[in-house]
């Protein structure tokens, strides 16, 4: 406990949550280059969330800044009590928060404990383990000469922040995240031309995605230890390493995906519900019957999956039906037998979304069993006939 306490900082930034987005602005060249990377709202000397780099920078893109509020920004987060912090619930504030800081209260004040502080606090319980047992094999590529635009799209549709891009070998060369986009391509274009930018930005789209991809991208393989990618990572401030061989890109390794795998790691029980939303905030009803889906769902295959870890991704989009919001759902298994699942649905209101979410996943599990059941009897057969 004493070493954890010892992460806390006290290096960052207050701003009142009825200022304006244009007050926050001066902080974006700092953030990254300073020690202070978080930025939290009070009211009243109460802190009500944050506001994240990524939400900070696509904020600038806004026609309206000045007159925008940081209320608009905000992202209301978990505040854990000094006497009650623990790995445990840090890791589960940074993924149920999505931000790369967890905000601490104090006696009278707060701190904060960065996640690359903290991804380094724990790498010791990865000695270990391989990156092959963590990595997402459920990833997206573009190619160089794709444009930006193409790239935006394919994020959109799958839900996805990053690509990896590749040449004509199918080789990485880089990784193009959506804060890339907007960091150097709307941002700079918002800058240099106030007022109706609208062809501006869709001309700016158009270039090609080696031209603002970063570079070199940050590889690993299959059989590295985790604990040597966690160092990586930190060492090179950055939420996620491709994994490779012979330069063919084969996953994406994550800084969640590490959070993830710990915080199951930590938790005995048969059986746990993490959510992570966007956009959205469902009631504790709407948490139970997510819950009571999800349980029904592990019944069938209880003996098959065995020790199980589910993550509940819930993303509210723009576009309303009948004043019902589309929805994507996104749920991830980690079975303690077979591994990672990963299966996502869209649809009008958050339970027809986990339902076609839930029947995709259902596939993906039956698929994987027939497989061994055939596979066991195709061993049966040749027993038989030995």
């Amino acid at each position: 406990m004493g070493e954890l306490r010892e992460l806390i900082r006290e290096d960052y930034y207050v701003i009142n949550v009825e200022e304006t987005l244009s007050k926050l602005f001066p902080l974006i060249d700092k953030l990254g280059k300073d020690k202070a990377n978080a930025i939290l709202v009070e009211e009243d000397g109460e802190i009500l969330g944050v506001v994240r780099e990524k939400d900070l920078i696509r904020g600038r893109a806004l026609k309206n800044p000045h007159e925008t509020r940081v209320r608009s920004m905000l992202v209301r987060t978990g505040v854990i009590p000094l006497a009650e912090i623990s790995s445990e619930k840090v890791a589960r504030r940074f993924i149920e928060d999505s931000t790369p800081f967890v905000v601490v209260s104090l006696e009278g004040k707060y701190g904060v404990i960065y996640i690359n502080d903290f991804i380094k606090f724990i790498k010791d319980e990865f000695e270990g383990t391989k990156v092959r047992d963590l990595m997402n094999e459920d990833f997206l590529t573009v190619r160089r000469f794709d444009t930006v635009a193409k790239a935006l799209s394919m994020m959109k549709r799958y839900g996805a922040d990053r690509v990896v891009v590749v040449d004509e070998r199918g080789k990485v060369i880089g990784v193009l995240t959506g804060k890339d986009i907007v960091d150097r391509v709307i941002s700079p274009r918002k800058r240099a031309r106030m007022g109706d930018y609208s062809g501006e930005k869709e001309k700016a789209l158009s270039i090609m995605v080696e031209s603002i991809m970063s570079v070199p991208p940050i590889c690993a393989k299959v059989n590295d230890s985790v604990s040597d990618v966690i160092e990586l990572m930190a060492e090179n401030r950055i939420s996620s390493v491709v994994i490779e061989r012979d330069g063919i890109p084969e996953g994406i390794l994550m800084k969640r995906d590490i959070l993830e795998f710990f915080l199951k790691s930590q938790e005995k029980t048969e059986i746990s519900v993490q959510f992570i939303t966007q956009n959205i905030s469902p009631d504790e009803f709407e948490r139970g019957e997510i819950i009571k889906d999800i349980e029904r769902f592990m019944r069938k295959y209880r003996d098959f999956l065995g020790e199980t870890h589910v993550y509940v991704y819930l993303k509210k989009q723009r576009v309303h039906f009948r004043g019902i919001p589309l929805i994507t759902a996104k749920i991830k298994i980690w079975s303690a037998k077979k591994g990672l699942f990963l299966a996502s649905g869209d649809s009008w209101g958050i339970e027809y979304a986990i339902h076609v979410a839930l029947e995709k996943l259902e596939r993906e599990v039956q698929k994987e069993k027939d497989l061994i059941e055939e596979g066991k009897l195709e061993k049966a057969v040749y027993e038989f006939f030995e």
